[in-house]
Order: C-alpha cells, then structure tokens, then sequence
C-alpha cells in the first residue's frame, strides 16, 4: 500500500514542502515565513507546529542568533533545509554543521561556527541550491550563469545555454553529493556535473513551474506552470510519470471530516521528492502526500531494430 493523505491547512498558499528524513519521517509545511507544521509522512498525523521568529542581533556570532539556528529542526531532530529569518535566508546541510546565509546580494558560509563571506563578484544571483551532503552550493544568476562553490571556494561561474527571457523562470535543484545539478529557465532543463560541464539539455513543451529532484538525483519532478500536471523524469531525463496534481490529490485520503479543494486554477506551488519515490506537493492551501506509483507510467522509447 503506499502513502497517499491530503490536509486543507490554510486559505494562503504554501510556499514551501520538505521531506525530512529521521525517526519518524516527517512533511515539513510551511504555513508562513517564520512557521512550519510538521507531519508524520506515512499518516499524516500532526506532530508539531512551530514558529522561528529570528532575533534581532547585531552579529551571528552572537549566542543569541547561535542558540536560535542551533533550534532549526524539526520535532525528528532533522535539520531544516530552507528557513528564511527577516531579510536573511538560511540554508543548512543535514548534519547541521554547515549553514549558507544569503543576505541581499550576498553570501555567507558558516562552518563549525566559523564563518566567510564567498565571492559573489560579477554576479547578482536570483536562485540557489545547496547539496546538503557535502555543502557544494549552486547559484544561478539574473544572466542564468551558474556559479559553483565547493564549500567557501568558487569552482567557477558557468555558461548554462539558458537564455533570460522575459518571462524566464529560475530554478535550481542540487543533489546530495552534488553529483547532479539542474537548472532551469522555465522553458529548458538542463542537468550540470560539480565542474560546472552541461550533460545534457532537455526543451520542454510547457512552462515549468516548480522543480524538485530526489537527495540521490535519480528522480526529477517538474510541474506544469499552466496544467498543474506533475512530470517525472529519470536522471538523464527520459520521462517516466505523470498526471495531474488536482487528481493526485483527489486520489489520496481526506484526513479531515470537513475541507475545501484548492481552486480549479490553483498551480502547484510546492514540490518535494523522496529517494523512494514519495512525492509531496502543495494546491493553494492543500497539501498533498502521494507516490510515483500513484502516477501514469508512461511508454519507455524502445531501440530501432
């Protein structure tokens, strides 16, 4: 049997999901800039709410600001992946031992306590991603150039194809170990190896909405920016899966005795993926837990004889 559940939390949009690995599994839901619930992944029973209200320090040195992303976690002890503290935004790898602050135009990478500012020279970057395995980070900027940092050090700043268009969309996703990059402008995906070299490029026939890969990089979720239909793809971007998200959601048990369905015009407007095909995803104020196998396979391209 596998996991399907859907909750009406909030008639804002959610922003953001996350799967967090531990004991138990948790859906982390982000019902506001500085609040998050958490669910048990497998029945998605509410295990917590929690608000991360940043304090007003005049150094991160502090013990203040320390004692608070010390307490970014969620009820499982998993580090959070993303929290956005005022006008700083906190990334942090899954051991907790290394955070990337972005602050306007700027970079910094705390390790162990220690931290440096990165050189963010001749770029001004519009979306980032980090491997939460070994803190590679992937920055892509307003011109869709994709800077790469190996921890503090900059590998280099790359040329990804991808042109800023008018209505451009950017979007990076970064695997665990960084062995998989993808980035995108919302009309073409393209999958980038931690030297910064493009593997491969994939146009797509719809606007790309949101982006999500699995911690190993083996499975890529984008959806349809227009339709709301989730698209799966392996890792050298055959497509595997897809359906719409409304009838993902239709599909999967209703946890209350009394919801609304997110609007018919409602896009998916968060994205998470796990390594055992777990899909989570956002309508509006819905969330939704599902699986691929929950998904229309679709026909494999077979070798001309």
């Amino acid at each position: 049997m596998t996991i399907a559940w859907r909750l009406h939390l909030t008639n804002q949009a959610i922003q953001r999901v996350d799967i967090l690995p531990g004991k138990p599994p948790l859906l982390g839901v982000w019902l506001a800039r500085d609040r998050a619930a958490f669910f048990d992944l497998e029945s998605g029973a509410q295990v917590g709410e929690t608000p991360y209200k940043a304090p007003a320090v005049e150094s991160r040195q502090s013990a203040r600001w320390q004692e608070f992303v010390a307490g970014l976690t969620a009820p499982n002890g998993a580090a959070l992946p993303v929290v956005r503290a005022g006008s700083t935004t906190i990334y942090t790898t899954e051991d907790g031992r290394m955070r990337l602050y972005v602050v306007g135009d700027e970079l910094y990478l705390e390790t162990d306590g220690k931290e440096v500012k990165l050189d963010t020279s001749e770029a001004t970057f519009t979306t980032i991603g980090i491997d939460r395995f070994l803190g590679l980070i992937a920055a892509l900027d307003e011109q869709f150039r994709l800077a790469i940092y190996q921890q503090h050090i900059r590998v280099g700043l790359f040329d990804t194809g991808l042109k800023a268009e008018d209505d451009a969309q950017p979007g990076v996703a970064v695997s665990n170990g960084g062995s998989a990059i993808f980035v995108t402008n919302s009309h073409e995906v393209v999958p980038m190896d931690s030297g910064g070299r493009v593997r491969k490029r994939l146009p797509v026939h719809y606007p790309v909405g949101r982006m999500a890969c699995a911690p190993n990089g083996k499975l890529l979720l984008l959806s349809d920016a227009e339709t709301g239909v989730i698209r799966a793809y392996s890792s050298d971007l055959t497509p595997t899966h897809q359906r719409h998200a409304i009838d993902l959601l239709q599909d999967a048990p209703q946890l209350q005795l009394i919801a609304d369905l997110p609007p018919a015009s409602a896009g998916v407007g968060a994205l998470a993926v796990d390594n055992q095909g777990t899909v989570a995803f956002a309508l509006s104020g819905v969330v939704c837990v599902t699986s691929l196998e929950r998904m229309t396979p679709l026909p494999r391209p077979q070798p001309l004889l």
